[in-house]
């Protein structure tokens, strides 16, 4: 849900969260799902080719991680950490 994702990304306007949630879903890489219901609903997933990035998403971090001397602290750490 939007405010989930809004309170997991510090310092994330939402304007700024709005328009990148467009842009993943215009990219297909996440799927909306609106619910008919007050007060609104909508939930965000990704999609199968989101999902297909998860690989490569988690090489870059393990690289990052075993580079990080070189660039100093992460900005954010990541969920599962």
């Amino acid at each position: 849900r939007f405010n989930e994702l809004r309170k997991k990304i510090p310092n994330v306007t939402q304007k700024m969260l709005t328009r990148q949630l467009r842009e993943l879903e215009e990219d297909q890489l996440i799927l909306r799902k609106v619910y008919a219901v007050v007060p609104p609903k909508v939930e965000y997933r990704l999609s199968t080719l989101g999902t297909s990035l998860a690989p490569i998403l988690v090489a870059l971090k393990q690289w990052g991680d075993k580079n990080i001397g070189l660039f100093g602290k992460p900005i954010m750490p990541l969920e599962s950490e």
